[in-house]
């Protein structure tokens, strides 16, 4: 029998601990106050993330696939449409096309840097 073994993925305790302090402090906070969904915190964030982007509005979102999901259903994206897609890429990518309703396509990335090409994109349509 062969043994499994572990692929690394993103080590994300690297990333934690220079801001372990900060982030533990917030999320102290956050859970003192029971200030978990539409809370002042949350309010703050977008507007933080709006400042920085230089938009109107920014809206905080639970994860990847569902910042995707609502820019798809902004756009009027459901039922019988098709949505181009890296091949190569996350699962949730594709996730969100399918819980808005719509068809992903998967168009092949290019060996160099692993995007699709307009090349590609143009034989999908």
């Amino acid at each position: 029998m062969t043994q499994n073994t572990a692929i690394p993925m993103v080590d994300l305790r690297a990333h934690f601990a220079p801001l372990r302090d900060e982030i533990l402090t917030g999320i102290g906070k956050i859970l003192e106050e029971a200030s978990f969904i539409l809370g002042n915190h949350g309010r703050v964030l977008e507007a933080e993330v709006a400042g920085l982007s230089g938009v109107a509005y920014g809206v905080g979102c639970a994860s990847g696939t569902d910042a995707l999901m609502l820019a798809l259903r902004a756009l009027g994206i459901g039922p019988g449409d098709e949505v181009i897609v890296p091949a190569f890429t996350f699962i949730a990518t594709a996730e969100a096309v399918l819980y808005v309703g719509a068809t992903p396509i998967f168009v092949d990335v290019d060996d160099r840097f692993y995007a699709m090409t307009v090349a590609g994109i143009e034989a999908a349509i």
